[in-house]
């Protein structure tokens, strides 16, 4: 079996990408921003591709960066209509 990648590196990417932005992340997942930068570069180190480009004021995310929002975006989207069907059951 696969080992997936950290769930809190994931979730903390997906609202980094969705907003370019790890501050407006770490405001959205209630963490500091360090926190954030901290699990995003460990996700990259585990999945060997970096995920941004940095600069000195801005992030930017590279093409593997994209692919892998787009996938991880849906892919928790799904786990939350998921939970939301299976709740609705009673």
């Amino acid at each position: 079996m696969r080992r997936l990648p950290s769930l809190n590196g994931l979730r903390a990417f997906e609202a980094a990408g969705r907003h370019c932005s790890f501050t407006a992340a770490a405001k959205e997942l209630n963490v500091t921003q360090t926190a954030v930068s901290r699990l995003v570069r460990l996700l990259e180190g585990r999945l060997g591709f970096s995920l941004f480009q940095r600069h000195a004021s801005a992030l930017e995310l590279t093409a593997q960066g994209q692919a892998f929002l787009a996938g991880l975006t849906d892919a928790l989207d799904s786990i939350a209509r998921l939970a939301e069907s299976v709740a609705a059951m009673r």
